[in-house]
């Protein structure tokens, strides 16, 4: 008998699915419900509490969503492990000493490989070696491997919202070979819109194919939508890179309207949607799309493993015959090896459940990281809480110089990356700074000697 009476406060201003979703997380940390424990239906917690019923479900949502309960297609919602993958990390000291930095420190974008979870990997490619060893070194589909792409499809679906087949996903080495592959196909000459500041690959790849390339200034709410559409619009929505902000839905909505009346497309950039620590995550842009001008680009390397080399794109319906007839190879980069190892990882739960054992991880990293930057002094510059990604951008003030400001640091260890390149004309100057592969313990320290540095360059 589970009991779950006193979850809610009702003098208390805190919503009150919020109020559950606290109550349930303390519960379920501290061991009070074991882990296999089947919570009450939304109807019959609804009817104890005296609450609507939507108002359970959208707590027993927020509790799947940061890995504390999963759901379980026709038996309900289940308490999960949520034991730390590390020792339980110390709280942050409120006036941190600067610790000495390692090489690499506070990188952007990078994840922890400690989080990798290797052993269950090495299972699934132990058992995949045993039963159908051919599918590590032989492909026949030019798409990549039927069962990752099945898995795919279904992930997508699950986790985005993107309603797709198998025959949909073009298995690559990564983001960045599916995102120059779409480029390529669609372009076709004619001009392409880039956010400004953005992913610099792509700015290189479109300079070199000497395609007429549109601006699209980003802030911290995205790109707004232009007079005139590009034939290839490439966003990152989700999480906009750099600056971290998401693309409200009305604006999503815009583009890809614009989109449909220049008879043009999107690429939707997802590199790290999952990572979200507050509230609800937004649909994909291309879970929006009506009208098939949308293609979805996903990757495993900031999930997983840079190691993998493994990424997809999810084509329109439309789309899929003319890049299977130029389509013709598998991509040369794309691990064959990794493929059907990972569509068992995916098919058994285990790849949902990292990704659940890692955002709550990075939250704990995130809240750290950010609180330290927040101390920081105000004539060193701002950032803006957007509750997700891999890293967060300090955007330094006037009279501040990024690129020798990281040379500095990279000089003292850290991995630190400046702004201004990634924004055409350098107009933008500030610090990308990564948290994922640090301890949440000994970030404030970390954050603290990056401090000195860069007071320093005032």
């Amino acid at each position: 008998m589970i009991d779950l009476s006193g979850l809610l406060s009702k003098g208390s201003a805190e919503p009150i699915y919020l109020q559950i979703v606290g109550a349930l997380r303390r519960q379920i940390s501290d061991g009070s419900l074991a882990i296999g424990t089947r919570l009450p239906s939304t109807r019959a917690l609804a009817q104890d509490l005296g609450v609507a019923r939507s108002t359970v479900v959208t707590a027993y949502e927020q509790l799947v969503a940061e890995g504390f309960a999963e759901a379980r297609q026709g038996a309900g919602i289940f308490v999960c492990d949520v034991a730390p993958i590390r020792p339980p990390e110390a709280p942050p000291r409120p006036q941190p000493a600067a610790i000495p930095p390692a090489p690499g420190m506070l990188q952007p974008g990078a994840p922890d490989s400690d989080v990798f979870p290797a052993r269950s990997w090495a299972r699934c490619v132990s058992r995949v070696a045993r039963m159908d060893p051919l599918s590590l070194s032989h492909q026949e589909d030019s798409f990549g491997d039927p069962e990752l792409r099945r898995e795919i499809a279904a992930y997508a679906a699950r986790w985005r919202g993107i309603e797709c087949s198998a025959d949909q996903v073009l298995v690559t080495s990564g983001a960045r070979e599916a995102l120059e592959l779409t480029m390529d196909f669609l372009v076709e000459g004619e001009d392409i819109a880039l956010e400004a500041p953005g992913f610099i690959p792509t700015q290189r790849f479109a300079k070199v194919r000497g395609w007429p390339v549109r601006w699209l200034r980003a802030g911290e709410r995205g790109a707004e939508v232009p007079r005139r559409m590009a034939k290839v619009t490439l966003l990152t929505p989700s999480h906009q890179f750099p600056l971290g902000g998401t693309l409200p839905v009305p604006q999503r909505q815009a583009f890809l309207q614009a989109a449909g009346e220049r008879d043009g497309w999107i690429i939707e950039d997802d590199f790290d949607s999952e990572f979200r620590y507050a509230g609800q995550p937004v649909p994909a842009m291309a879970a929006l799309d009506r009208e098939g001008r949308c293609i979805y680009v996903g990757t495993f390397s900031k999930t997983f493993s840079h190691a993998l080399r493994l990424g997809y794109a999810i084509l329109p319906p439309a789309l899929v015959p003319r890049f299977r007839a130029g389509f013709i190879q598998p991509s040369a980069g794309a691990a064959i090896t990794a493929q059907r190892p990972l569509a068992e990882f995916m098919a058994s739960g285990q790849y949902d459940r990292h990704i659940r054992r890692a955002r709550r991880l990075y939250a704990e990293r995130y809240a750290a990281a950010a609180d330290a930057l927040a101390a920081w002094p105000e004539p060193l510059g701002y950032f803006t809480r957007h509750n997700a990604g891999m890293q967060i951008c300090y955007h330094l003030a006037g009279g501040l110089a990024d690129v020798q400001t990281c040379r500095r640091a990279a000089d003292a260890g850290y991995g630190v990356q400046p702004l201004s390149p990634l924004d055409p004309g350098g107009r933008s100057q500030g610090l990308l700074v990564g948290f994922c592969q640090s301890s949440a313990g000994d970030l404030p320290g970390q954050i603290a000697g990056l401090r000195q540095i860069v007071a320093e360059s005032v």
